[in-house]
């Protein structure tokens, strides 16, 4: 999968979903056949778009790299069941799936197939984006801030779920777990419910550094009827199958250790939780500052999790830092402490009012998987 074919072989399916807006869509295309140089096919999704939008996607044509098809839908279907149109016309060993509102960057589709190919377990890709908070430097252009990420070449981090805007999927995914959910309502929640499909599959979901795609975030869905009602509607749907994502405070009162056997499985078991879909601040005592995540995930021989941060606090008064942490008003606050530490316990299940979360054992596994289904209200 990785790199230019001169051979001719279709690496990548590329299904990009349109709905009007010719003065998105329009770049979008224009930015993608210039800076893709693997042969792949594109499927654009139309999904009852009407003039001057339907006339400009009739004119679209290939390139080198890229051969042209365009599926039309009568009416607006969606974006689960539009991107199933193309995602069932598909036969690459890789499907990209696309919004119209994209600018993409030279290798941005190179260097997720090349992580892709290197890594199976790795099933659903994201490349960097300012969905994540990714940005170049003021006044540099997008290309030239794609040739500095370059230096990150081949390598992933793994996320809890990816985001739909451009989500690469690879075809053991689809082949094990199926398409979209067309249960759901228009958007929302359509790509968080895929990825926990494929990571329950046991597949990995990851964001590529060195790839990068500017997104000009929900200029569409701020437009639709109704936004907020489909939203929480289908955000009450997705917790009905997965449960309420929650905010774990891991506090252990070793410090981390890289190569320590038991600082890999502290740091194994907070990376499981994330894979459930759980956010972890992992605090723990050391002098010093200690070593740096980075460090501690690589001698661990794991993968760095975005939602696994690691924050060393100094020795003397640690557990008043925790508990701080605990106690401090959060907009969204943490749902569990989980810890080792006896006293930091009591502590913390006395002022239970104060903070709401519930206080776990962290030797208490049985303990654990109660409290994280009464606070998440999960079916499992």
């Amino acid at each position: 999968m990785s790199g230019v074919d001169a051979g001719g072989t279709i690496r990548c399916d590329l299904v990009l979903l349109t709905w009007d807006h010719l003065e998105e869509t329009r770049p979008c295309l224009e930015s993608l056949f210039a800076h893709t140089r693997v042969r792949c096919r594109l499927f654009i999704v139309d999904n009852g778009s009407v003039s001057p939008a339907k006339e400009y996607l009739d004119k679209v044509r290939g390139n080198d790299w890229i051969e042209v098809q365009l599926l039309r839908n009568a009416t607006n279907e969606g974006f689960p069941c539009g991107m199933n149109r193309g995602l069932r016309a598909s036969t690459a060993p890789c499907v990209c799936l696309l919004n119209n509102d994209l600018l993409f960057t030279p290798g941005w589709l190179e260097r997720l197939l090349e992580v892709a190919d290197a890594h199976p377990e790795l099933g659903v890709l994201n490349p960097a984006s300012n969905n994540f908070s990714e940005l170049p430097p003021r006044g540099m252009s997008l290309a030239a801030y794609a040739g500095e990420l370059e230096a990150q070449r081949g390598q992933y981090r793994e996320i809890g779920t990816c985001v739909g805007f451009c989500m690469l999927i690879t075809r053991p995914v689809i082949e094990r777990i199926g398409l979209l959910d067309e249960t759901v309502n228009q958007i929302f929640f359509e790509d968080t419910d895929y990825c926990r499909r494929a990571v329950a599959a046991g597949f990995r979901c990851a964001l590529v550094p060195s790839s990068y795609v500017w997104h000009h975030e929900h200029r569409t869905v701020r437009k639709m009827a109704q936004r907020e009602e489909i939203f929480q509607e289908n955000r009450r749907r997705f917790e009905q199958r997965w449960g309420r994502p929650l905010r774990i405070l891991y506090a252990r009162r070793r410090p981390l250790v890289p190569g320590d056997p038991a600082t890999r499985q502290e740091l194994a078991r907070s990376v499981d939780w994330a894979r459930r879909g759980a956010f972890i601040q992992l605090y723990h005592p050391q002098a010093n500052g200690g070593a740096d995540r980075a460090k501690l995930f690589r001698a661990a021989g794991l993968a760095e999790h975005a939602d696994v941060t690691v924050t060393p606090v100094t020795v003397g008064g640690w557990r008043w830092v925790v508990l701080a942490r605990l106690l401090a008003r959060r907009k969204k606050p943490f749902d569990l402490l989980v810890t080792d530490d006896a006293q930091l316990l009591r502590w913390a299940r006395r002022l239970r009012a104060c903070h709401h979360a519930l206080a776990v054992d962290a030797e208490d596994e049985t303990g654990f998987q109660q409290a994280w289904q009464q606070q998440s209200h999960s079916p499992s």
